[in-house]
């Protein structure tokens, strides 16, 4: 998946040993493109708009309301589907 452009740098809501919450506001067509975050789980809360979440081969559409957990070793996504799409993300770390 291509996600160009990214967005603005996100909102650091919290920021302490065990993990982050970060805030990001998208417009359509802006995401984030794959990475990892091995050895953390990362919850995916859509405030706002909607949002495809590339987990592996997996695509989960998103959409306000929707949660979504993901704890994996492999490359993750996300893109933005509509204008105003805002996106919780909590980073735990999983090892001490």
């Amino acid at each position: 998946m291509t996600t160009a452009p990214r967005p603005t740098a996100p909102e650091v809501l919290v920021k302490a040993p065990g993990g982050r919450a970060l805030l990001f506001h998208y417009q359509a067509g802006e995401g984030l493109p794959p990475h990892t975050h091995a050895d953390q789980a990362v919850v995916v809360a859509v405030l706002s708009g909607q949002l495809e979440l590339r987990v592996g081969e997996a695509r989960h559409h998103l959409k306000a309301g929707d949660v979504r957990q993901v704890q994996t070793q492999g490359l993750f996504s996300s893109l933005a589907l509509e204008d105003g799409t805002t996106v919780l993300v909590t980073l735990l770390d999983l090892k001490p």
